[in-house]
């Protein structure tokens, strides 16, 4: 097989690899969700919160796609089961910013430590330049993600299509 041969069905299996990644993953995220007796919407929005930091209710809507209603739905179920906390904005009180709840989050029946922990020991078999690489790949495709999803979100909502997550 010639190096060009080769390339291409590296690319390909890279692409089917990809495919089969997300699809566990969604199902991994799914399993997590249930488990603590919440839809994957509301796992998304305490993850986003862990991840980028307290948010309003407007920018969870923008950030995961959701109408401001089904925001609302969502942080009403997680306040209620101590996931997340409310507070005014400082500088705008006619807001409100959602917290994730830290400490509800980090008990030691931690439903994503069993995964980290593997995750870790693989990563351990990496040398120093292989890490580097996977951190470069992991960046670029966390980005050409987010674009592709704002591209889609633009089309959706062009078309009048609403993305109602699952309330």
């Amino acid at each position: 097989m010639s190096e060009a041969e080769h390339r291409k069905v590296l690319m390909s299996q890279m692409q089917f690899l990809g495919q089969m990644l997300s699809t566990e993953t969604a199902l991994f995220h799914q399993a997590a969700a249930a488990k603590l007796g919440l839809g994957i919407t509301d796992m998304k929005m305490v993850s986003t919160l862990l991840q980028e930091g307290p948010m309003t209710a407007g920018q969870l809507s923008q950030r995961l796609n959701l109408t401001t209603g089904a925001v609302s739905n969502v942080i009403d179920r997680l306040e209620q089961r101590n996931f997340v906390k409310r507070a005014p904005d400082a500088k705008d009180r006619r807001k409100v910013i959602v917290t994730a709840n830290k400490e509800k989050l980090a008990p030691s029946d931690n439903i994503y430590r069993s995964m980290g922990d593997a995750f870790e020991r693989l990563l351990e078999t990496y040398t120093t330049k292989e890490l580097e690489f996977l951190v470069r790949y992991n960046q670029a495709t966390i980005e050409l993600t987010m674009l592709e999803s704002a591209k889609l979100t633009k089309l959706y909502k062009k078309a009048g299509s609403v993305t109602e997550g699952d309330e």
